[in-house]
């Protein structure tokens, strides 16, 4: 698991440590945290492609293929979308947690 430029705007404590009480063996649990990173990851590509100016889209899948890492993404998201946009994504990303939280307690009652 990579470090990703939104990693300081997600908190997903409760299901790596939920996934780690699995009896699942480490493969299994590793896979299922990965499913978990892919998922948030969706998640936040396609709330920005959503907020960016289509001219400004391009640069911005760029900037994450190459340096996923970088702070400088965060910048670019303040000036062409608006300065509050960190605050949008963590916004975005609570209700995401809340969702794999929510079916991962629907599948442990089935």
């Amino acid at each position: 698991m990579s470090i990703i430029f939104y990693d300081h705007l997600v908190v997903k404590t409760e299901i790596t440590d939920f996934i780690d009480s699995l009896e699942d063996n480490d493969s299994q649990k590793g896979k299922a945290k990965q499913l978990v990173d892919d998922i948030i990851h969706q998640a936040v590509v396609e709330f920005v492609l959503d907020k960016l100016p289509k001219t400004k889209q391009t640069i911005f899948l760029e900037q994450l293929h190459e340096r996923p890492y970088d702070p400088e993404i965060i910048s670019y998201l303040k000036d062409h979308v608006h300065p509050e946009i960190e605050a949008d994504i963590a916004k975005h990303l609570e209700s995401i947690i809340e969702d794999i939280k929510r079916d991962l307690s629907i599948n442990l009652k089935k």
